[in-house]
C-alpha cells in the first residue's frame, strides 16, 4: 500500500503540473468594530470571519484542484466528457476505498518541542487536502478526530479506544469492498490504454 500511496501522490503532482497552478491566495476581510461592540465581541466576530474565510479558501482550492484533476484524467485516458462521467464514479469509489485501506497521517518536527501531527486536510497534495469533514472518506474523518484526541491532554483512554475500534472497522470494510470496486471500474474501461493506466496505478487487478 505504501507503493500505491506514492503512485496516488505522484498523480496529484502530475495533475498540478499538467493542468495549471492553484488559485492565488486572497486575504480575509477583517470586520471593523461596530458601534457599541465590546472588544471581546469584536474579537469573536474577527475569529468567525477568519474561520469562514478559511473554509471559503478550502472550498475554492478544492474546486480548482478537482477541475484540474478532471482535465488531466481526460487527457491521460483520451476520453470524452461523457466517457469520463461514466468512469469517474467507479474510479472514485476504488480510490476512496484504497485510501481507507492504507489510511494514516504523517508527523513533523525533529524533537518533542516541534513535534506535531499532519492532519490529512492540511497536508499539501494529500487526497483529503482542502476537504471539510463531511467531504472526507469515513476513514479520514475518524483519523482527524483521533488526531484531535491525541493532541488533547484531557482525552480519555476510552474515547481513544472508541476511535481505534471505529478506524479498524473502516479499514476492514474497505479491504473487503475494494476487490468488487476494482472489478466495477475494470468493466467500464474500453481501451488497452485505459486498462494499462489503471492497472499501473493499482486501481484494477
Amino acid at each position: 500500500m505504501a507503493k500505491h500511496k506514492i503512485l496516488i501522490v505522484s498523480f496529484v503532482c502530475f495533475t498540478v503540473a499538467l493542468a495549471g497552478q492553484r488559485p492565488s491566495y486572497m486575504p480575509p476581510k477583517i470586520p471593523l468594530p461596530k458601534p457599541g461592540m465590546t472588544s471581546e465581541e469584536h474579537k469573536e466576530e474577527v475569529i468567525r470571519a477568519i474561520e469562514q474565510h478559511k473554509q471559503q479558501e478550502r472550498d475554492r482550492n478544492k474546486e480548482s484542484m478537482d477541475l484540474m484533476a478532471r482535465q488531466a484524467w481526460i487527457r491521460l485516458l483520451r476520453v470524452s466528457e461523457s466517457q469520463w462521467n461514466l468512469i469517474n464514479p467507479k474510479y472514485k469509489k476504488a480510490n476512496d476505498l484504497s485510501w481507507d485501506v492504507w489510511i494514516g497521517a504523517g508527523v513533523s518536527g525533529r524533537d518533542m518541542e516541534s513535534f506535531h501531527w499532519n492532519k490529512p486536510s492540511n497536508t499539501p497534495q494529500h487526497s483529503m487536502e482542502f476537504k471539510s469533514c463531511d467531504q472526507m472518506t469515513e476513514g479520514y474523518r475518524i483519523v482527524e478526530e483521533l488526531i484531535e484526541l491525541l493532541e488533547d491532554e484531557k482525552s480519555t483512554d476510552e474515547a481513544i479506544k472508541q476511535k481505534i475500534d471505529a478506524l479498524q472497522q473502516v479499514k476492514e470494510n474497505a479491504r473487503k469492498a475494494l476487490p468488487k470496486a476494482k472489478q466495477e471500474l475494470s468493466k467500464v474501461l474500453t481501451t488497452p490504454r485505459q486498462e494499462a493506466i489503471f492497472l499501473v496505478k493499482g486501481y484494477i487487478d
